[in-house]
Protein backbone atom coordinates (compact mmCIF):
# COMPACT_ATOMS: atom_id res chain seq x y z
CA UNK A 1 0.00 0.00 0.00
CA UNK A 2 1.49 3.34 -0.92
CA UNK A 3 1.25 6.58 0.99
CA UNK A 4 -1.23 8.16 -1.43
CA UNK A 5 -3.93 5.68 -0.38
CA UNK A 6 -4.44 7.55 2.89
CA UNK A 7 -4.82 11.27 3.54
CA UNK A 8 -2.31 13.03 5.74
CA UNK A 9 -3.85 14.14 9.04
CA UNK A 10 -2.22 17.32 10.32
CA UNK A 11 -2.08 17.66 14.11
CA UNK A 12 -0.65 20.17 16.59
CA UNK A 13 0.98 19.67 19.98
CA UNK A 14 -2.49 20.03 21.54
CA UNK A 15 -3.42 16.68 19.92
CA UNK A 16 -0.66 14.82 21.78
CA UNK A 17 -0.17 12.11 22.80
CA UNK A 18 -0.87 10.85 19.28
CA UNK A 19 -3.14 7.80 19.34
CA UNK A 20 -4.43 5.93 16.29
CA UNK A 21 -7.35 3.50 16.55
CA UNK A 22 -7.98 3.01 12.84
CA UNK A 23 -8.70 5.02 9.72
CA UNK A 24 -12.37 5.61 10.58
CA UNK A 25 -11.76 5.85 14.35
CA UNK A 26 -14.73 3.57 14.98
CA UNK A 27 -14.48 1.40 18.08
CA UNK A 28 -16.26 -1.58 16.60
CA UNK A 29 -13.99 -2.04 13.56
CA UNK A 30 -10.75 -0.29 14.48
CA UNK A 31 -7.39 -1.77 15.31
CA UNK A 32 -5.75 -1.79 18.76
CA UNK A 33 -4.97 1.65 20.20
CA UNK A 34 -1.46 2.61 19.09
CA UNK A 35 0.54 5.47 20.62
CA UNK A 36 2.72 6.94 17.88
CA UNK A 37 6.03 8.60 18.90
CA UNK A 38 5.96 11.61 16.58
CA UNK A 39 8.68 14.26 16.65
CA UNK A 40 8.38 18.04 16.20
CA UNK A 41 7.64 19.14 12.61
CA UNK A 42 7.65 15.58 11.29
CA UNK A 43 5.40 12.81 10.02
CA UNK A 44 4.70 9.25 11.10
CA UNK A 45 2.69 6.37 9.68
CA UNK A 46 0.52 4.00 11.71
CA UNK A 47 1.91 0.45 11.40
CA UNK A 48 -1.61 -1.06 11.44
CA UNK A 49 -3.66 1.05 9.02
CA UNK A 50 -1.01 3.20 7.27
CA UNK A 51 -2.72 6.47 8.23
CA UNK A 52 -0.20 9.30 7.92
CA UNK A 53 0.06 11.96 10.63
CA UNK A 54 2.01 15.21 10.39
CA UNK A 55 2.84 17.30 13.46
CA UNK A 56 2.79 20.97 12.51
CA UNK A 57 4.94 22.75 15.07
CA UNK A 58 7.08 21.96 18.05
CA UNK A 59 6.32 19.56 20.87
CA UNK A 60 5.90 21.45 24.12
CA UNK A 61 8.01 19.92 26.86
CA UNK A 62 6.55 19.72 30.35
CA UNK A 63 8.61 19.89 33.55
Amino acid sequence: MNQTDHPVITITSKNLPLICTGPQHETWNGHPRVYLPIQSNSSIQCPYCSTQYHLDGMIEHHH
